[in-house]
């Protein structure tokens, strides 16, 4: 029998009494819940409040902090009962797994080697915060990987009506998606869950990070990976997500959308054609060096000066190395020019560039009056979508797996005495 009793108001008591990051030692011993007899104390509420406010760039202050008591106390409890399904089955986490999820974790947020316990220190936050939220995480796929993805079979039939619907829907949009997902329970959730999306909703426009922001906040199975859905087609959605992403254009980020079984923030990263032929598009990271060609004009060596800059583009090997001479006669107009996606760029740019790998300069292009030198500073590819049978029954096999995970921690929740003070 489950009882989810939030005692709201004992709750915000306790926060605004702490103060930003730190705990009295009465606070310390409250209990604010027991799942199947393992305490969640209030020092533990403290502690991940404090790591979703820095993980998410909201700011730090009492009203987010009550914001968050909720939410972060629901994350706390699933976080035990996969560490303790986990446990169940005999399925640890092992600390080379663990180190290289902090290494990829400080990569991913810019940080020094081994410098995130010093950052979370002057938070006054403990690691031992972050590490058990890393351990669920990687328990859990474990879990899955032994309960649930052996068990999943795409058939040849559910491969072939894919296919079939791919090949009937060529040419439509589908939607490179991410979601934040709070589901409303029992109609007293309803205010609390449309007020918190609302919240997150206001902290995304100003600057916080939507995929750190799913991290910490959705519930859906999709957290773990930032909220990234994939690729989907519309028909694949539920209507009224449906309706919103259609509607939407690329980069796009709706308002809350209220399903039979909760709220969605969706994110539109991006937006292709099903099954499109085109060439392979990429993301690139541009710098240029620009020349005009009035230089070599005034001294009548416009021939040399032109295999001159044909053999110095040849020595730029990145973004940071420039052969000083070209550095001399190019104008203010050279430098980066950020990222940009391959098919956007001109037709005459593009040529130069698509094979270019990170480090290498183009060829020097002649742009009217002066030369331009396009140097890539990294790329990322960008496949368009097969209708291969491996491709599609991955495509399959990955749902099913996701919405099996999603229904097995329901199961958990409905089936373990979880009491909350």
């Amino acid at each position: 029998m489950v009882s989810r009793k939030f005692l709201e108001s004992i709750l915000i008591v306790l926060f605004l009494g702490i103060g930003i990051g730190r705990a009295t030692a009465q606070d310390v011993q409250k209990i604010v819940a027991v799942v199947n007899e393992e305490v969640i104390s209030g020092y533990d509420l403290v502690q991940r409040i404090s790591l979703t406010i820095l993980m998410s760039g909201f700011p730090d202050n009492a009203q987010t902090r009550r914001r968050l008591v909720n939410p972060s106390l629901t994350r706390l409890i699933d976080d035990r009962l996969k560490l303790q399904e986990a446990a169940r089955f005999n399925l640890t986490v092992t600390d080379l797994e663990m180190n290289k999820a902090v290494d990829l974790l400080e990569k991913q947020n810019k940080v020094p080697a081994g410098k995130l316990d010093s950052i979370l220190a002057r938070r006054n936050i403990g690691m031992e915060s972050l590490l058990e939220q890393i351990r669920a995480r990687i328990a859990w796929d474990k879990v899955v990987r032994r309960r649930i993805a052996p068990r999943v079979n795409v058939t040849e039939e559910e491969i072939a009506s894919l296919q079939s619907k791919m090949e009937a829907n060529k040419g439509k949009n589908e939607y490179l998606l991410s979601e934040i997902f709070i589901p409303v329970t029992t109609p007293s959730d309803e205010s609390k869950v449309r007020k918190l999306l609302s919240d997150l909703l206001v902290q995304i426009k100003s600057g916080a990070k939507f995929h750190r922001v799913a991290a910490q906040f959705s519930q859906g199975t999709t957290a773990a990976k930032g909220g990234a859905i994939g690729w989907t087609m519309a028909e694949d959605l539920e209507p009224e997500l449906a309706s919103a992403v259609m509607k939407a254009k690329r980069g796009a980020i709706s308002q809350p959308i209220r399903t039979a079984d909760g709220y969605y923030i969706i994110a539109i990263r991006n937006i292709r054609k099903i099954l499109d032929t085109e060439e392979t598009n990429a993301r690139l990271d541009l710098s240029q060096l620009v020349i005009p060609i009035g230089i070599a004009k005034q001294n009548g060596t416009e021939k040399s000066q032109i295999q001159l800059i044909n053999s110095l583009s040849k020595f730029i090997d990145n973004c940071n190395y420039v052969p000083a001479l070209l550095s001399e006669i190019a104008t203010k107009e050279s430098g980066k020019m950020g990222k940009v996606e391959l098919k956007n760029l001109p037709e005459k740019f593009k040529n130069l560039v698509k094979d270019l790998k990170p480090g290498q300069a183009s060829v020097p292009y002649l742009d009217k009056d002066k030369y331009r030198i396009f140097i890539v500073c990294s790329r990322q590819d960008q496949s368009f979508q097969g209708n291969s049978v491996e491709a599609v029954r991955q495509r399959i096999g990955i749902r099913r797996i996701e919405a099996r995970a999603q229904r097995y921690l329901k199961d958990l929740q409905r089936d373990s005495t979880i009491e909350t003070r």
